[in-house]
C-alpha cells in the first residue's frame, strides 16, 4: 500500500498514512513512484516557505516533496512541537540541498 501524497509505501494491513492522513492506494502511477532514496533536509514554518525551499530546490535539479504535519500525531514528537511541513529531497543530493538551504 502507498500513500498517494508522501509517496512512502507501508505494510500491510495499514489503509491510512499515519504521516498525513491519506487513504492509501495498492499502487502509485509508474510516474510519481520515487526511485531514489530519501532523507529529511528541514522543517519549514509555513506553505509559503514550503513553496519558497521547493523552488530553489527544484531550480538546481534537486528532486523533493513535502511532507506536511498537520495530523495531531506528527505535530509533537518525543515532547517537541513540529513545525508546519518537512521537506524531504533525494539522499544523492542532500549534502547540495543542504548548502542551498544555507544559502537561503
Amino acid at each position: 500500500m502507498f500513500c498517494p501524497n508522501c509517496k512512502y509505501e507501508y505494510k500491510e494491513g495499514i489503509f491510512i498514512c499515519p504521516d498525513c492522513g491519506e487513504k492509501l492506494i495498492e499502487k502509485l502511477p509508474e510516474n510519481k513512484i520515487l526511485k531514489f532514496d530519501t532523507v529529511e533536509l528541514c522543517e519549514v514554518e509555513d506553505e509559503f516557505q514550503a513553496y519558497l525551499i521547493t523552488s530553489l530546490l527544484e531550480e538546481n535539479e534537486i528532486e523533493n516533496f513535502v511532507r506536511e504535519n498537520f495530523l495531531p500525531h506528527t505535530r509533537v514528537v518525543m515532547g517537541e512541537k513540529r513545525k508546519y511541513a518537512t521537506i524531504i529531497v533525494n539522499k544523492e543530493k542532500f549534502e547540495k540541498a543542504k548548502e542551498i538551504i544555507k544559502n537561503f
